[in-house]
C-alpha cells in the first residue's frame, strides 16, 4: 500500500474515522474509539470517588471525561501529523477542539484544509465521498 498524503477525519467524542487518499483516490479507512462517556452513561470504573450513599461525585466524573479526551486527541495527533492535508468533519465540537489541538503546532495547524459540520448519521460510503469532494479527487465506481 502506498502512502495517502490525504486525510479526512469524521469525528464526535466517541470515534473518529480517517479517510487516507492519494491522488487517485483510493481510500483507505482507520478507526478510532475513545473510552469516552457522556454525561448521565453509567460510570461503573470509577472507583473510590463517591460521595456518601454512592453517588458519583461530579469533579471526579468531570476530570476522567477531559483525561480521556485528552488521550484520544492525542492519539489522533499521531495519526495526521504524516499527513499532507488534514480535512476534519463531524457533529458537535470534537473536530474544532482537535483543530485547536492541531493548531499549536505551526507546521501541522498549515496542513488544515478545512472545518465542517457533519451529520452524525453518515454512512461510511457517505463519508468518503465528502473527503472526495473536499479534496477534489475522482469519483470511484
Amino acid at each position: 500500500m502506498s502512502q495517502k498524503p490525504l486525510v479526512g477525519v469524521w469525528l464526535d467524542h466517541r470515534q473518529a474515522l480517517l479517510f487516507w487518499a492519494d491522488s487517485d483516490a483510493e481510500i483507505d479507512v482507520e478507526k478510532l474509539e475513545s473510552d469516552y462517556q457522556e454525561e448521565g452513561e453509567p460510570t461503573d470504573s470509577m472507583g473510590n470517588s463517591t460521595a456518601p450513599g454512592g453517588a458519583v461525585l461530579h469533579a471526579s466524573v468531570e476530570h476522567r471525561r477531559k483525561e480521556q479526551l485528552k488521550r484520544y486527541y492525542k492519539d489522533l495527533d499521531k495519526l495526521v501529523k504524516k499527513a499532507q492535508q488534514i480535512y476534519l468533519f463531524g457533529p458537535g465540537q470534537a473536530k474544532k477542539e482537535l483543530a485547536a489541538i492541531l493548531q499549536k503546532d505551526k507546521s501541522l495547524g498549515a496542513k488544515i484544509r478545512g472545518i465542517e459540520n457533519a451529520d452524525k448519521k453518515m454512512t461510511e460510503p457517505q463519508m468518503a465521498a465528502k473527503v472526495r469532494e473536499e479534496f477534489g479527487l475522482p469519483k470511484t465506481q
